[in-house]
Order: C-alpha cells, then structure tokens, then sequence
C-alpha cells in the first residue's frame, strides 16, 4: 500500500480529473473509472487518493484475496484500488463498505481498471454503488494544456461562434494521427514508439486477454482479428469480414471483438435512427481506441498514410472521432454519439445527440472543401428541421467559412483550438 500523491508539475492535465474533482467526489461514495490500460487512469486518479492498494502489485493483491474487507481500511481518506481485475472480491468489499456506511460519506473509494466491467450484470457487486466514469487516451486540448475546452458544447452552438484561420496543414494533421493518444506513446517518435506500440500490443494479448477471458484465446488468432479491425477502423462493424480477414470461423472472431472492446481497445459506435426517417441501417461503426495503435498495427507512418487515399479517410476520421468520445464524458450536457447511413447510401460520419438536438459530421481529409461535400448535412437539415443544431465539415482546410443556415466548414483543429 503505497501513498499515491505526488508531484504532478510534469503530467498533462486531463478534462476527467475537473469532473471526477468538482462534480464526482464531493457527491459519490465511490467511483469506477475505466479505460484503456496506458491512457493515465492510475496517474490521474493518484491524484485524489491519500492511499493505493496496487493490485497488480503480489503483496496488495494477496492482502485484497485474503482479506478484501481488511485491505481497504488502510485509509480514513480516498483509497484508490487499481488494477480491480487482477482480484475481483475487492469489488464485493467496496460493495459493503459502501453500504455498511449510512452516513453515504462521499469520496472513499476510486477503482480504476483496464477492462469493462459487466456493470448490467445482476450479480456485479458494483450496481448501484459505483459511478462509472470512462477515461480515454490524451485529447489535442490536453496535449496543449487546454483541458477546459470542449468542442462538444461549441458543436452545439455553432451559429454563436466565430473560429480563427488554423495553422494547422494536412501533414500536421498525419503526424498527429500516428503520434497517438497514449501519454507516452506521443512523447516518443520513429522506431522507439514503434517499439513502445509493439509492446503494448503483446501485453494486450499475450496477457490482458488471458486474463479476463473464460476461454483462453489464441494469440496469433486475436493479434489477427485486432490487424483486421486496423484496416477497418471508422467502417460499418462487418465481422463475417474480420472472420475472414483473420482466417477464423465467426463465432471465434465475435468472441475476440467482444474481448478487445472489453478491453477498451475497439470503440463501438452505435448507428443513429429515428422515426422521422426511414431506412436508416442499424449496424454499428468500429474505431480503434488509439489512431497510432491503428498506424503501428498497419505498419504505416505519416508519410505512407497520406499516400494511401483509402486508409487516409479512415484514419482522419477515427482522429476525429476518438477525440470527440473522449470529450463525451465532460461535455456540458448528457450527449450521445452515432453515426448514420441509410439504405441509399446517405451517410453521416458522426451523429452528436443531446436532448433532442442533432450536430452532424463530416469529415475530409482533404484540404479542399465545396458545398458538395455538405450534401448528407444539408439532407439530414431539412428533414430533422428545428432539431438540427448544426452540421460541419471537418477537414485539413485552413478557413472556416459557412457553406449555407446551419452548416459550416471548419479546420479539424476546432476540436482543439478553441473560437475567438
């Protein structure tokens, strides 16, 4: 049991860490924060802890097997329990600690953990008792220290805004998709986050998926469905085609979908529909957690990536969308996130919902942007009418300029760079 504070000059600061801080501890007797292993949860959430138990640490976890209940009164203050899955009793004895507590005293317990907790289940001790907060890997705003801005709460209210030209260019934008989301993984280049990737993804499936799955995987076997998810990410999720992709039967590349986004590493997108259209396909769309995961895994860098107009697409659009699905947590307002397509071929690449209120958006890799691009946006405006709240093209243009009522054309760095 470690005491967990320490000097934080040097992190980055996380949009995550003001909730948990300003809304969530002060509230809550206890918090699960999940998340990709490597995204920053322990190092956050270190940050309000007076203890840790570090379960993936032999003396803590035997303590939290023996005597989970004992484990946890170590503190009178906020205990962090990391790494929960490597001996799941601890979280029975959150359980009764937090209802043995008639006081409901807020702020004892933050859990954090790499793997999805089947918090539906009727027998998960957590019902009830934990909040569940998801952390995903570094936004752009937090790799430039501006951690209050949310580009979610501007989507909404586009038409009162007025972004700056970006300085931003197309080759910027390349090497921002490989550099990844990870907090050390961006801090390295060339062949050492090369390295850094590859190690990361043989802990991913060498043991992290043994671990959590009642049948064993086979690694050469998953390595191969998470390669396919790679070349698909931003696409309609089509697992007969990952099947195939891997050389597996279906039921064997369902099982290993299920286990990578168990362990945050795939991000399913749901499809968006409503009654007031019809034909809508319901399929959902797959990213990849970590653009630069995706790169590594493909084996490209920027360079090749900008001359594969294909991959590009994709890629522009996973960025964009693991960076607005790391803002879901802290937006304004409860928002969802979707795509669309109907049976047409009308496809709207990200579906923002929030009471009612649609945003829809485009996104290009291209640094050219016409009106034609705008013609899904310009569509899903006129049918969904006084609900539509905006649509914008997000590309590699540098101006921004409103292409007709309620639809403009923005530099994809508006999700980071905020409005004047």
């Amino acid at each position: 049991m470690a005491d967990s504070r320490a000097s934080a000059e040097d992190l980055y600061p996380r949009a995550v860490e003001r909730l948990v801080a300003e809304e969530l501890l002060p509230t809550f007797p206890a918090l699960m924060v999940v998340g990709p292993r490597g995204c920053g949860k322990s190092t956050s959430m270190g940050r309000f802890a007076d203890a840790t138990l570090d379960l993936s640490e032999p003396g803590d976890r035997l303590a939290a097997t023996e005597d989970p209940d004992g484990a946890l009164a170590i503190t009178d203050g906020t205990l962090l329990v990391d790494e929960w899955q490597e001996a799941p009793e601890i979280l029975g004895a959150v359980k009764r600690a937090v209802d043995s507590d008639r006081s409901r005293r807020p702020g004892r317990f933050i859990v954090t953990g790499s793997v999805r907790a089947a918090q539906q289940a009727a027998t998960w001790p957590g019902t009830g008792r934990l909040i569940r907060v998801r952390m995903h890997g570094l936004t752009r705003a937090e790799m430039e220290r501006i951690e209050r801005y949310n580009p979610i709460d501007v989507l909404f209210n586009l038409g009162q805004v007025q972004f700056g030209r970006s300085e931003w260019s197309r080759s910027d934008y390349l090497e921002a998709i490989v550099g990844g989301r990870f907090p050390v993984a961006v801090e390295l280049s060339g062949r050492n986050r090369r390295r850094w990737y590859r190690a990361y993804v043989e802990q991913l499936i060498d043991r992290d998926s043994q671990q959590v799955s009642a049948r064993l995987p086979r690694a050469g076997k998953m390595r191969s469905v998470l390669e396919s998810r790679a070349a698909r990410t931003g696409l309609e999720l089509n697992k007969q085609a990952t099947a195939r992709d891997a050389g597996v039967d279906f039921k064997t590349a369902d099982g290993y979908l299920g286990l990578l986004e168990d362990l945050s590493v795939i991000s399913r997108i749901p499809a968006w529909h409503t009654k007031r259209l019809q034909r809508l396909t319901r399929t959902p769309k797959a990213f990849l957690a970590d653009p630069g995961m995706a790169a590594h895994l493909l084996n490209v860098d920027a360079a090749s990536l900008g001359r594969d107009p294909s991959l590009v697409g994709q890629m522009f659009e996973t960025f964009a969308a693991t960076e607005l699905l790391a803002h879901i947590e802290t937006a304004q307002e409860e928002t969802q996130m979707f795509h669309l397509r109907d049976r047409d071929g009308k496809e709207v690449d990200i579906v923002l919902e929030s009471h009612g209120r649609i945003v829809g958006i485009e996104v290009k890799s291209s640094s050219i942007v016409s009106r034609d691009d705008a013609r899904a946006l310009l569509w899903l405006r006129d049918r969904l009418g006084d609900n539509f709240a905006g649509g914008a093209i997000l590309s590699s243009a540098s101006v921004p300029f409103q292409i007709d009522d309620r639809v403009w054309a923005l530099p994809l760095s508006a999700l980071w760079n905020p409005p004047s």
